[in-house]
């Protein structure tokens, strides 16, 4: 249990420390967590038969349901309404395209059957999110473009593990005549959708509800709260014979897009969680990776990477968005942005559980993929933007470093007025704060009110009062018959 602890805990460590070096050069984190747990299953070979291909895909499916729920949180109705058209259609037809480009390739240069040729050109059709979230996260693109590419790749995993489902099924049960296999094949997608999407919806829903209604007594169990609502939407979705990956990314959704109860300390506990969920999962997958036998699938493997950059992914843009009032410069950044990576892998991890005849050759060749696709894409995608001259005005550094001053020294102290308080019917403009303080808000029952200096306070009202840390002794003093509740730091 010790030596497990020692693991798990020098892993998520480097993880973290990587995750910093590589944002300040400019490398992609995803490949250093994959290169470390490709060099932990180097030195302990042992590892493969604890994590095994069935074991990896479960946690890894699990992680990525967490890593759509943290995207879900930042993407609210009202991005979803401006972006649905494109984002679906690059997440089921753009995925159909290419996929059928990807199978071809892999049929001819694999020499594969074609339910595994199928397989792979369905796992290398798929952007991933975990990559786009990561990438994209906090960059200064136009905001219709990193909306359209960051609901696409919520959505068009639940496609791609639809369609690699329908595969095994093929490969395993067979699917019968033409005609029955086609009617099968939809009426099991709007199954699956369906239910994920109800579920989702009404798992949101009720989440949304109970967040609002059920006053905790602590603010640290809100996130616990949303995490339980998170699984429960996952798995009741796949248990139901839904899509759970759909399910949590629209429950996420619907709970981001209503009032939400701790919204901030929720979506930090969040994006915690999906940094940790990214390196579990690449890490895990990194266990599968064996550098020499990546030798003997370069060549294949770099003219599969060239076709899923060059003509897989632009096909599949430009047939998806036709009419949809893209310029060229903006198609050409979606089909570049498409960046591949964890999912892909856990899509073959499912081929791998199932001996699919040439399972080996897949694994091997979509690592050889993902690795070129983040470091090819990764490292360039921001710069294209640049060229394209899509990127938006942003704050400079030194605006930037002022905020995190603030963050280091403001704080908001909230204060109740006492029914018998001699503060009771006063002006504002009466109250002597300390300098540099300003109380910005008034809570009073269910409104907030913005207090002018001829505001009168009630008995009951709740000041939001803003000031640096060094006032706080002060403000003690001034409202020392009041209740006066601990100082919180600027989020």
């Amino acid at each position: 249990m010790n030596t497990i602890t020692l693991v798990i805990a020098v892993v998520l460590l480097c993880g973290i420390l990587l995750a910093r070096a590589n944002r300040r050069f400019g490398f992609p984190a995803l490949i250093s967590f994959v290169a470390v747990g490709a060099i932990f299953a180097a030195i302990d070979p042992s590892v493969l038969e604890t994590v095994t291909p069935t074991v990896a895909k479960d946690l890894s499916y699990i992680a990525l349901a967490f890593i759509l729920y943290e995207g879900g949180l930042h993407t609210s109705l009202r991005r979803i309404r401006r972006t649905w058209a494109p984002a679906l259609s690059l997440a089921t037809v753009g995925v159909l395209v290419s996929a059928a480009i990807m199978t071809a390739m892999a049929y001819y240069l694999l020499h594969l059957s074609i339910v595994a040729a199928a397989l792979f050109g369905v796992a290398a059709s798929s952007t991933d999110a975990a990559s786009v979230f990561s990438v994209l996260g906090g960059t200064s693109l136009r905001r219709r473009l990193v909306d359209v590419l960051e609901v696409e790749s919520g959505t068009n995993d639940p496609m791609a593990f639809f369609l690699t489902t329908i595969l095994i099924q093929w490969h395993e049960q067979g699917l019968g005549p033409v005609g029955h296999a086609t009617w099968y094949v939809l009426g099991l997608f709007i199954l699956e959708m369906g239910l994920g999407l109800v579920v989702g919806a009404l798992v949101g829903i009720v989440g949304s509800f109970v967040n609002r209604r059920i006053q905790l007594d602590t603010g640290g169990l809100y996130p616990a709260l949303s995490l339980g609502f998170a699984l429960l939407s996952f798995a009741l979705a796949q248990t139901l014979g839904g899509s759970g990956f759909l399910a949590v990314y629209v429950t996420s959704v619907v709970i981001a897009s209503r009032k939400m109860e701790h919204r901030y300390s929720i979506i930090r506990f969040h994006e915690g969680l999906a940094w940790t969920m990214h390196i579990l999962m690449f890490v895990v997958l990194g266990f599968f990776l064996l550098p020499r036998d990546l030798w003997y699938v370069s060549l294949p493997g770099v003219g599969l990477a060239i076709g899923a950059l060059i003509l897989a992914r632009p096909a599949a843009v430009w047939m998806s968005t036709i009419g949809m009032g893209f310029t060229r410069k903006e198609k050409l950044f979606i089909a570049w942005a498409g960046l591949r990576g964890a999912a892909p892998i856990v899509l073959i991890l499912s081929a791998v559980e199932s001996q699919i005849p040439g399972y080996i050759v897949l694994i091997q060749v979509i690592f050889f993929l993902v690795i070129a696709s983040t470091l090819v894409q990764g490292l360039t995608v921001h710069r294209f933007a640049e060229q394209l001259d899509l990127v938006e005005p942003t704050p400079s550094e030194d605006v930037l470093e002022l905020i995190s001053i603030a963050r280091e020294n403001a704080v908001i102290l909230p204060v109740e007025i006492a029914p018998d308080s001699s503060l009771v019917d006063k002006r504002m403009v009466e109250i002597k704060f300390p300098e540099n303080t300003l109380c910005y808000g008034i809570v009073r029952g269910e409104q907030v009110v913005v207090p002018r200096g001829g505001t009168r306070l009630r008995a009951g009202d709740h000041l939001l009062v803003l000031s640096d840390n060094r006032h706080i002794p002060n403000l003690r003093t001034l409202f020392k018959s009041e209740q006066v509740g601990s100082p919180a730091m600027l989020p």
